[in-house]
C-alpha cells in the first residue's frame, strides 16, 4: 500500500516537474534541466520578455535586470516609466531613493508583476549610470492608440490643443491639454512642468508631442482610454502651427449651420457664432440664441457671461443630446444684447409627430408656456416643478441661486419663462423637454390653486362624522399594512433597511441621479475580524457588534442617506446631493465615530470597519445598483487587504479619484 502511495507521488512531482520546465521552455526563459531551474529562476534582462507574459505569469515574481532610459515619472511618489531597447514598461518602486529624472540611464533590479491592465516591474534597486536623453519618439495616429497595445510606450502624437487646464494631483499642480490628434478623437496631455507662457500659447496651437502613452482602465483590467505624459514643454512639445493671435477673428457662422455637411479632413476646427445669452450655468455652460435658434455651449473659461449679454464664441461643433452643441469654447462680451425673443407656445408644441419621426423645434430656445402645477420638489441645488398643459407633463426647474420664495400651492396656473431643453435617446430621436428657469421671476402665478375656508371646512366636518367608523377601520388596516411593509424592507437587528429595501430604495436614487446628470457616491462596509467576535464571544457578542454599526453609519450619515445591511456583516450607504468633499468628509465622520464608540463602550472587542467608495459619476451611472455594490464591494475587498500587507499590485493613476473624463473608483486610503 505504502509503496504505491510513493510510486504515484513519485508520478505526480515528476509531471508538475515536466510541466513547469514546459511552460518555462515556452517563455523562452531556459531549456535547462528542471532541477537547475528550480534551484536558480532564469532572469529576465528585457522588456518585451516581460511584457509578453499573461497575469498569472506576471504574478509569479520572475527576477529581471534591466538596463534602459526614464522616460517619464508619475508624480506620485517616485515611480517612472522606463524604456530598453525593446520597449516601455511602468516601474513600481519599493524604496524612494535615489530619485531619478527622464533621460538619466539606470539599471533596474527587481521582479515581475500582474498590474493593472499591463504587467509592470516592482523595482527593490534602481541605480543611476549616467545623463543620457530622451530617445527618438516613432508618430502615432489615433487609431493606433485605441485598443491599448501602447501602453507605456515612448510615442509622439501630432494635434491641435483645444482646451487647457490646471490640475492637482496628489499634491502636485500639472498641465493638461485637451488635444484632437485627428477625426475629434481628443487625448489629453499631462505636463508635469510648466511655464505660465504654456498655458497662454498652447490654447489653439498645432502641436507635435513625445511622451509616454499612459492608459485609463477599469477594475476589470479592460481599456477605457490614454493619456500622455511629458516631462515639460520645453523638451517634449514642438508648437508646429502657433495660436491664432485672435481666435475671434473667423467668419461668424449661423446657428443653424453647425454640424452640417462640410468636406473637411483631420481635426475638427474651430467655428465662430454670434447670440444672446439666455442661460448660464457655472457648472454646466450656457445657452446662447440668435432670433429662432438656440445653442447650448459647453465653455473652458472659469466665468461665463452674464445673462441678456451679447457674446461671441468660438469653440468646436459636437453632436448634442438633441441638437448641436459648441464644447471647449471661448467667450467674448460684446455688450448688452437686449431682450431676446420668447416663444409663447402649448408644451405640445415642444415636440411634434412629423410622422416619419418626432420634432423638437424649440430646442436651445427662449419659450413661455401657461400650465398648470401638479407638484413641486424641493431639493439641496433646486426646485423642480412638475407642470401639465392639456395632457402633456414636463418640468421645470430653479437653481437655488437666488433666495428661496413660498411654496406655490398645487394646482395653480402659472406662467413660466426659459430655456426648452429637449431629452434624447440614444438614438437622438426626442423623448421629453424641460424648461430651465433663470430667476424667480420666470414664475409668475396667473391663478392660485384652491385653499380651504369656513364652508369648506364645515363640509369636512360634516363628512368627517359621518365616516368616522369606515375612516377608523381603513386607518387600522393602513398601519397594519404600512406595518408589513416596513417588516418587509427592515432589517429586524439593526433596524437598518435589509437588502431588500436597500436596492429598491437605492436604485430609485440612481435614476434621478441619472436623469439630473448629477454623481452620487456608494459605500460599501464591511466588519473587520467579525468571525473571531462570533467564534470566540458568542453570537450574542456578534450581533451588538452589528447593531454598534448600525449606530455608527445612523450617525454618520444624514436621514436623507440610504442606509442599509446588506447581510450578514456587510451594510451599504448610498448618498447624493452632497458636496464635492463628501468622501474626505464622511472618512474623517466614520474614523471619530468607531474611535467614540469604542471609546464610551465597555465591551471585550474593538470594533472596526473595512470599507470601499464608489464615485459614481459620467456613463458609470447607468449600470443598475446591483452591479455598482460589486464594484464598491472590491473596493471594500482592497481596503481590508491592504490592512494585512501593503498593496504591490497596482498601478497608480495619474488622474485624482473624481472629477475626470471617465468613471473613477475612489478607494481609502
Amino acid at each position: 500500500m505504502f509503496a504505491g502511495c510513493g510510486k504515484s507521488l513519485s508520478r505526480t512531482l515528476e509531471g508538475r516537474a515536466r510541466q513547469r520546465a514546459f511552460v518555462l521552455a515556452a517563455l523562452g526563459l531556459a531549456a535547462a534541466p528542471t532541477a537547475t531551474l528550480a534551484k536558480a529562476p532564469p532572469i529576465f534582462t528585457t522588456v518585451h520578455q516581460i511584457r509578453a507574459l499573461t497575469p498569472d505569469q506576471a504574478a509569479q515574481n520572475i527576477p529581471v535586470r534591466l538596463h534602459g532610459v526614464v522616460t517619464a515619472k508619475i508624480g506620485i511618489r517616485t515611480y517612472f516609466f522606463f524604456k530598453d531597447a525593446t520597449a516601455g514598461i511602468f516601474i513600481f518602486r519599493t524604496v524612494d531613493d535615489p530619485d531619478v529624472r527622464p533621460g538619466e540611464i539606470v539599471d533596474i533590479t527587481g521582479t515581475t508583476g500582474p498590474g493593472d491592465f499591463a504587467p509592470v516591474v516592482f523595482a527593490n534597486r534602481v541605480k543611476i549610470v549616467r545623463q543620457g536623453g530622451l530617445p527618438p519618439a516613432r508618430l502615432f495616429a489615433f487609431d493606433r492608440l485605441a485598443r491599448g497595445e501602447q501602453d507605456s510606450q515612448w510615442i509622439a502624437v501630432r494635434g491641435i490643443v483645444r482646451a487647457v487646464e490646471l490640475k492637482s494631483i496628489s499634491g502636485r499642480s500639472f498641465l493638461m491639454l485637451k488635444t484632437d490628434i485627428g477625426d475629434g478623437y481628443l487625448v489629453r496631455v499631462q505636463l508635469h512642468e510648466y511655464t505660465p507662457a504654456d498655458v497662454t500659447q498652447l490654447l489653439g496651437a498645432t502641436i507635435l508631442v513625445r511622451g509616454v502613452c499612459a492608459t485609463e482602465f477599469d477594475d476589470k483590467r479592460q481599456f477605457l482610454g490614454v493619456y500622455i505624459v511629458a516631462e515639460n514643454a520645453r523638451d517634449n512639445i514642438k508648437v508646429e502651427e502657433p495660436a491664432p493671435a485672435d481666435p475671434f477673428a473667423l467668419a461668424p457662422r449661423s446657428l443653424g449651420s453647425l454640424l452640417s455637411f462640410e468636406n473637411q479632413n483631420g481635426a475638427i476646427k474651430r467655428v465662430k457664432v454670434l447670440g444672446v445669452v439666455t442661460h448660464s450655468d457655472p457648472k454646466q455652460g450656457i445657452y446662447i440664441q440668435d432670433g429662432s435658434r438656440g445653442l447650448f455651449v459647453r465653455g473652458s473659461q472659469a466665468d461665463p457671461p452674464p445673462v441678456g449679454s451679447r457674446v461671441e464664441v468660438v469653440g468646436y461643433p459636437a453632436p448634442g443630446r438633441y441638437s448641436p452643441q459648441l464644447n471647449d469654447a471661448l467667450f467674448r462680451v460684446l455688450g448688452p444684447g437686449g431682450a431676446s425673443s420668447v416663444v409663447q407656445r402649448t408644451a405640445a408644441a415642444m415636440l411634434v409627430d412629423t410622422g416619419p419621426y418626432i420634432s423638437a423645434p424649440f430646442d436651445g430656445v427662449l419659450v413661455q408656456i401657461k400650465a398648470q402645477l401638479v407638484d413641486e420638489i424641493p431639493s439641496a441645488n433646486e426646485d423642480v416643478f412638475i407642470l401639465r398643459d392639456g395632457d402633456r407633463l414636463f418640468t421645470a426647474r430653479l437653481p437655488h441661486r437666488w433666495d428661496r420664495r413660498s411654496s406655490i400651492t398645487p394646482g395653480s396656473v402659472l406662467n413660466i419663462k426659459g430655456v426648452c431643453a429637449v431629452q434624447a435617446n440614444e438614438a437622438h430621436q426626442p423623448t421629453s423637454f424641460e424648461v430651465l428657469l433663470r430667476s424667480p421671476d420666470d414664475l409668475v402665478v396667473l391663478q392660485r390653486g384652491p385653499w380651504w375656508n369656513a364652508s369648506h371646512i364645515r363640509w369636512v366636518t360634516v363628512f368627517m362624522t359621518v365616516a368616522l367608523a369606515a375612516m377608523s377601520a381603513w386607518i387600522f388596516f393602513m398601519r397594519r399594512h404600512e406595518t408589513l411593509r416596513d417588516m418587509a424592507v427592515t432589517d429586524a437587528l439593526t433596524g437598518l433597511l435589509n437588502r431588500r429595501g436597500f436596492l429598491l430604495l437605492a436604485e430609485n436614487y440612481r435614476q434621478l441621479a441619472m436623469r439630473r446628470g448629477t454623481p452620487f457616491q456608494l459605500f460599501y462596509f464591511d466588519v473587520d475580524n467579525f468571525k473571531e467576535i462570533n467564534d470566540s464571544l458568542g453570537h450574542k457578542e456578534g450581533d451588538v457588534a452589528l447593531q454598534s454599526v448600525a449606530a455608527v453609519l445612523r450617525k454618520c450619515f444624514r436621514k436623507t442617506d440610504v442606509v442599509g445591511r446588506l447581510g450578514g456583516d456587510e451594510f451599504g450607504a448610498l448618498v447624493i446631493d452632497a458636496p464635492l468633499n463628501v468622501q474626505s468628509l464622511l472618512e474623517q465622520q466614520l474614523i471619530a465615530a468607531l474611535r467614540q464608540n469604542n471609546e464610551n463602550v465597555s465591551r471585550s472587542f474593538q470594533l472596526s470597519l473595512s470599507y470601499g467608495i464608489l464615485n459614481c459619476q459620467d456613463e458609470i451611472v447607468n449600470l443598475p445598483i446591483e452591479d455598482l455594490l460589486g464594484k464598491a464591494d472590491e473596493l471594500m475587498y482592497l481596503h481590508k487587504k491592504s490592512k494585512l500587507k501593503p498593496a504591490k499590485s497596482s498601478k497608480p493613476s495619474a488622474e485624482p479619484a473624481a472629477g475626470t473624463d471617465r468613471p473613477h473608483l475612489a478607494t481609502p486610503a
